[in-house]
Parts: C-alpha cells; structure tokens; sequence
C-alpha cells in the first residue's frame, strides 16, 4: 500500500511546508488537507482533544497517531502513552520527534491490553463501514484491561447532504477517500462518521455503553465506550 499521506507529513516535519496532499473522496469535489494539523501544538487543541486527553486513564494507545501531537503531549505530562501507526513515514516522523513507545503494525493485527483506546481526528474510521463495527469493537475488546475504556471522536455528516447532493443508498457516513501528493495516488479506502445516536444503538446492541462526553459546533462529538 503506497504511503502517500506518510511521505507527506515527513517531509513536512522535514521542513517543507509548501506541502499539498490532497484527498479525493466519494461525494464531491477533491480537496486539499492541510498537513500543518497534523503538527499542531497543544495550545491549539480543541475543547474536544483536551477534554479526550484528559478522559483517559492508564495504559493508553493512541491509535492512528499521525505525527504524534496527542501522543508526544501526553509523553510530555508522564501518561502511559504508546503511539501505534503502519505508515512508514509516521514512523520516522514519531521516531525522530522523541516518541518513546511506537507500535509499527495494523491495528487489526496488534496484540496488547491497554486501559484506554484513544482513536480522535475520527479514528472510528478505521471500521471502514457499519457493518464492520462488531469486528472493530470486538478487536477493541481483545486490546483492552478488564474495565477498559475507548474514547473516540466522530462527527455526524448529514450537513453534507443540505445543500442538494443526492444521500447514497448505503449509509452516509460511509466514505471513500484517496490521497494525492506529488503526483502519486494512494489506494482508496473506506472511512466511517457515524452520528452520535446511531453510535449508541449500535454499541447497545453489542452490550456496550456508550457516554457522550461533548459536542460541538461542527456535529464533531466525543464519546466513551464502555462494558467490554
């Protein structure tokens, strides 16, 4: 799989920042992110990434670090802080930033127990589609110390849908992105936003509690899963 967003965010770390990596996606129109948000400083968190931080307790792994803001924050202040990523270039970027404690695997194939599972920047993407949330949950529940916790952001997207563009016949939260960078493509993926009442049935369904913690202006909410 090419590491088309890694390879950005090194060199960005590097100290090119005329960085442009840009994501196409299954909606609308291609768009550029903006590389800087992945380097962001603790003084520009938002209300909801402070709040996330402090939720957690114990062994905690940042999954989907990225160039490690929350994860190199948290080794800052002495948490039990482990960064896990698979994409080469966050590797370098987390190694060569200081993080201590990397994991360099999938997700789906670590094998460790933590009291917390953080997932923000909406790391409950990582289940891909709805219908995979039972396998996603049940990987989280193989990661996890007796009482352990997920805390998790996601976003409800029907502000997507308001102004005309036609809702697909599969749930909405469900998107396909691609990046771009340099001229190089990565492969498509899938990435889930699920709005917050729906996250709720889906995890009682499976026996597990669900607390929202905030939400904000953006329908972005905060969430702690619990009963695993």
């Amino acid at each position: 799989m090419k590491d088309v967003h890694g390879e950005a965010i090194f060199d960005f770390y590097k100290g090119d920042h005329s960085v442009v990596l840009k994501t196409y996606n299954s909606y609308g129109a291609p768009e550029e992110m903006p590389v800087e948000v992945f380097f962001r400083d603790h003084q520009d968190f938002t209300d909801l990434e402070n709040l996330a931080i402090t939720s957690c307790e114990g062994k905690i792994l940042d999954v989907g670090a990225g160039a490690g803001a929350h994860a190199l924050f948290m080794q800052a202040f002495e948490m039990d802080a482990t960064a896990l990523e698979h994409s080469p270039g966050c590797i370098e970027t987390l190694r060569h930033s200081g993080m201590q404690k990397i994991v360099d695997e999938d997700f789906f194939a670590h094998q460790a127990k933590y009291d917390t599972l953080l997932f923000l920047m909406n790391g409950l993407g990582l289940a891909g589609k709805l219908e995979n949330l039972p396998y996603f949950f049940n990987h989280c529940k193989n990661l996890l110390n007796p009482a352990g916790q997920l805390i998790l952001d996601s976003s409800d997207i029907t502000y997507l849908y308001t102004d005309g563009l036609e809702k697909p016949d599969h749930y909405f939260g469900e998107i396909r992105y691609q990046y771009e960078y340099k001229g190089k493509k990565g492969d498509w993926f899938d990435w889930l936003y699920i709005d917050s009442d729906l996250l709720i049935k889906e995890t009682e369904a499976l026996g597990l509690k669900t607390e929202i913690l905030m939400t904000d202006e953006f329908d972005q909410y905060l969430a702690r899963i619990t009963g695993f």
